[in-house]
């Protein structure tokens, strides 16, 4: 099972989460998986159609059944937060599926952006109950959801980038702001601005699948001229 957390809290900007959700779970949406009903159903032979008769034996020789997993296969996309329901920066009631502990269970996780992360990165508490490990999980942030990250120790001495208005704060925790809508380490990613987080998404898909599976996904969502038609002409 593929696991990823979208990390969600009070005041959280309704983009950062939704555009995440919708396009992290693609691989689900576009690809889902072939019941195993329907894939093991074998049409009837007809009375006297010589050309379908069984092998002795019963079973038909030389077919092997194909068993890759298809990129919607064993897929999950969760939201968590420190309550069972948050409420978006809009207003929108926002139910978690679990807390942020679970986060260092996740094969990814991607901290959401909102005001509230000037408090957290410096809350010792959150901090504590937010435990990812960049090295056996791809750990990601959306504009000042890097705060949290930079807070957590993660980004000191690394390259990152975030929303304009967070600069200050992300350097004042060792992070050397760049100002790109995407900076990548090994297992380590930032974007700024909202719609980087297509990029962030094309780069964490990739990753924890493939390029050409990523690249089906984000540009579904594209703009025509710009990547959808060639997922659907």
């Amino acid at each position: 099972m593929t696991s990823i957390a979208i990390i969600a809290f009070d005041g959280v900007t309704d983009i950062d989460v939704f555009l995440h959700w919708d396009f992290l779970n693609r691989p689900l949406t576009m690809f889902p998986e072939t019941p195993v009903e329907e894939a093991a159903a074998e049409p009837e032979n007809a009375e006297g159609n010589a050309d379908e008769e069984e092998p002795e034996g019963g079973e038909p020789e030389g077919e092997e059944e194909d068993t890759a997993p298809e990129p919607g296969r064993d897929w999950s996309v969760s939201i968590l937060g420190t309550a069972p329901r948050h409420f978006t920066l809009a207003g929108y009631e926002l139910q978690t599926h679990g807390t942020i502990e679970s986060a260092r269970d996740m094969d990814a996780v991607v901290v959401a952006s909102g005001a509230l992360t000037h408090e957290l990165m410096n809350d010792a508490e959150y901090l504590a109950r937010l435990l990812v490990d960049p090295e056996d999980q791809y750990v990601c942030s959306q504009c000042s959801g890097s705060l949290v990250l930079a807070g957590s120790g993660i980004l000191a001495g690394l390259e990152a980038t975030t929303y304009p208005t967070a600069r200050e704060p992300l350097e004042s925790k060792g992070a050397i702001f760049v100002d790109k809508p995407l900076v990548t380490h090994d297992k380590i990613a930032t974007a700024a601005g909202c719609l980087a987080g297509a990029e962030l998404d094309r780069w964490l898909l990739t990753k924890l699948i493939d390029a050409e599976t990523a690249d089906k996904c984000i540009d579904s969502g594209q703009a025509w001229g710009r990547g959808i038609e060639g997922v659907y002409s």
